[in-house]
């Protein structure tokens, strides 16, 4: 009996831009939507899930970004969709009462446009004081009521690494959107990256994944975000390359593009594909778009 031939990055790859062509038909004729990508603090995977989200998205509709951070990469890498947005200082917050209502003020702009075009948002909220600015601004400016009036659903991406601390934290996060974004559908992202959520019995981990997160999972989707190869994005970041255009580029392109030999660039575009070709439809699935048998859920 002849077995299987083992498959290999390459021909992996064909495979997924299979499914990536499959996503840009699924896209169309979805409503307006607005998505943000969220966490308690840098480092937890929010700006990745927010570059993968715009590229699922930017395939076949028009994307609008908003950069709630002064972190250059989204506005470098989509110049034509993205506002930036610089929260104001607690000093400034104290000295003017109106100060984090005015430097959103190109925020709901960009809403209002979004709900007359049916065009989808993503909104990368930083940590810290941008977040909790945004959220200061969302509770004080009824955001949720003002989407809600313009017939946009808001879905928020809370994303968490397996750390105690971040745990916490994503916990503390999703029950205050709870209180001042009620109309938001809150979709917890599991990042991979510093491991998977099973925790030893009797460890802190354990506990405050049991107390604090297992309740918030009731009757609400989430997203697992597996880790991709180490090593294998940072090359691409620092070239300037959003996900799209690393899956998709020739053999050629990448070779001048990360200065490196055909096998390696061959083997890393391998890599890259693997993590997009789960995530992608993940991610798709949560704003509206279906592919294929993918799992969507987990």
């Amino acid at each position: 009996m002849t077995s299987k031939p083992p498959s290999t990055p390459q021909l992996e790859s064909r495979a997924e831009k299979k499914v990536i062509t499959a996503h840009k038909e699924a896209l169309k004729g979805t409503a307006a939507t607005i998505i943000y990508t969220m966490g308690p603090k840098g480092g937890v995977g929010k700006s990745l899930t927010g570059r993968l989200i715009v590229d699922v998205i930017a395939a076949q509709r028009d994307v609008r970004i908003a950069q709630i951070d002064r972190a250059p990469t989204l506005p470098q890498l989509y110049p034509d969709k993205t506002i930036t947005i610089e929260a104001p200082g607690a000093e400034d917050m104290r000295s003017d009462l109106l100060a984090s209502m005015r430097v959103f003020e190109p925020l709901e702009e960009m809403v209002q446009s979004i709900a007359k075009s049916e065009t989808i948002g993503v909104i990368d909220v930083g940590a810290g004081q941008n977040q909790r600015a945004f959220l200061n601004f969302v509770a004080r400016a009824r955001f949720d009521r003002f989407l809600v009036d313009q017939g946009i659903r808001p879905i928020v991406l809370v994303l968490m690494t397996a750390d105690p601390s971040a745990i916490s934290q994503s916990a503390n996060l999703m029950e205050e959107l709870q209180l001042v974004h009620p109309d938001a559908e809150i979709v917890p992202v599991f990042n991979l990256r510093d491991g998977g959520f099973k925790f030893l019995a009797g460890t802190p981990a354990h506990k405050i994944y049991n107390d604090k997160i297992v309740p918030l999972l009731k009757d609400r989707r989430r997203v697992t975000l597996p880790a991709i190869a180490a090593g294998a994005w940072p090359l691409f970041e620092s070239a300037g390359m959003t996900f799209t255009e690393a899956v998709m580029a020739d053999e050629a392109t990448l070779i001048a593009k990360l200065g490196m030999s055909r096998l390696m660039v061959t083997a890393l575009q391998g890599y890259v594909s693997e993590f997009v070709s789960v995530v992608w439809p993940r991610l798709g699935a949560i704003a509206g778009f279906s592919v294929g048998a993918f799992d969507a859920g987990r």
